[in-house]
Parts: C-alpha cells; sequence; structure tokens
C-alpha cells in the first residue's frame, strides 16, 4: 500500500502511463519528492522500459536525498537509451552527490562523449576532481564549459575556488567578480 497508502484513489484521474508521469514531474515541480517516486512507479508498472522515467524517477530520488538510491535507477534508463547525455551527466550529478567522485568523473566523461559542448558536464567533471584534489585538471574543466557558456555563474566560481587552493588568489578574485556578477543579471 505505501506510505502515501492506495496512491490510485489518491490520484483519481490517473490512468495512463502518461497521466502518472507528468503527475510525478508536477509533483517535483512542487518539492515533493517522496510522492513523486511513487507516481513514477505507478508509471513504471505499465511501461517498465521508458526510460525517461527511470531517469526521472532518479532525479526525485536525488532531490530527496537519496542519491546512492538513484544510481540503480540511472543504470536502468542507460541500459534502455545508453546515448542518452543528460542521463549520464545526472548520474555523475548523484555520484557525487553520494561522495562517490571518481566514478562521477567516468558518468560526466561519458555525458561528455556524447555532447562534447555540455557545459554542465565538464563543470561537474571540474568539480568532481577538485574533490579528489585534481585542482589544475578541474580548472581546465571549468575553463571548458565557461568557454561554452561563457555566462554560467557555477563554472566561474568553482574556477575562482579551484584559483584559490592553489594560490592564485587574484585570478581567483577575478573569477570570483565575475560570478557574483553574473549571479546579479
Amino acid at each position: 500500500m505505501g506510505i502515501f497508502g492506495n496512491t490510485a484513489k489518491k490520484y483519481p484521474d490517473c490512468k495512463s502511463r502518461e497521466d502518472w508521469f507528468y503527475k510525478a514531474n508536477s509533483l517535483i515541480a512542487e518539492n515533493q519528492f517522496d510522492e513523486a517516486i511513487i507516481c513514477f512507479d505507478e508509471a513504471l508498472k505499465l511501461d517498465p522500459k521508458n526510460p525517461q522515467i527511470w531517469n526521472n524517477k532518479a532525479f526525485a530520488l536525488v532531490e530527496s536525498g537519496k542519491p546512492k538510491k538513484a544510481i540503480p535507477c540511472y543504470d536502468m534508463a542507460l541500459k534502455l537509451d545508453p546515448k542518452n547525455a543528460d542521463t549520464w551527466y545526472n548520474k555523475g550529478t548523484a555520484a557525487g552527490k553520494a561522495g562517490k567522485f571518481k566514478e562521477s568523473i567516468i558518468y560526466f566523461d561519458e555525458a561528455i562523449k556524447i555532447t562534447p559542448n555540455n557545459s554542465l558536464a565538464w563543470n561537474g567533471k571540474g568539480f568532481a576532481l577538485g574533490k579528489i584534489k585534481k585542482i589544475h585538471e578541474s580548472i581546465i574543466c571549468f575553463d571548458e564549459a565557461i568557454k561554452l557558456n561563457p555566462q554560467y555563474f557555477d563554472a566561474w566560481y568553482n574556477k575562482g575556488y579551484a584559483l584559490k587552493i592553489l594560490g592564485l588568489n587574484k585570478d581567483a578574485e577575478y573569477c570570483f567578480v565575475k560570478a557574483t556578477e553574473l549571479k546579479q543579471k
């Protein structure tokens, strides 16, 4: 029955995979992640081979603070659609939130292989590299993210933080000022 009782009674208008999927996504937009996960499970009962449902369920798990539980869902999504760069990126983010930075780098690399112009994946890889103390390599990734998207606040901030770790305070300050300008826009 689950923690919310009979899900079908709670959402009588949900009859199809699409109904459950869109209901779950609307619940995500309202930050109701646990309930969204239940609705994704209903959608998966009707369409277990839909990679987007698996991906979105995993996202809800990550957002609800359960990144380790999200990884098997991303695995299923990637088994069904191995060329989905967004899913690889999302799996990298989940691995990072679970503290598995070396794994997350592998997943970000997969996203980058599929879409080399993915500034999010470059930034995520840079962040993970920084977490394992590969600061010079992380800066290369942040530079790539900034080259692809010069308005990317997080990449500028992360680069500044990495430069500060290296003691390059003047360069770091430039990045922090740039990040602040972008954040205020």
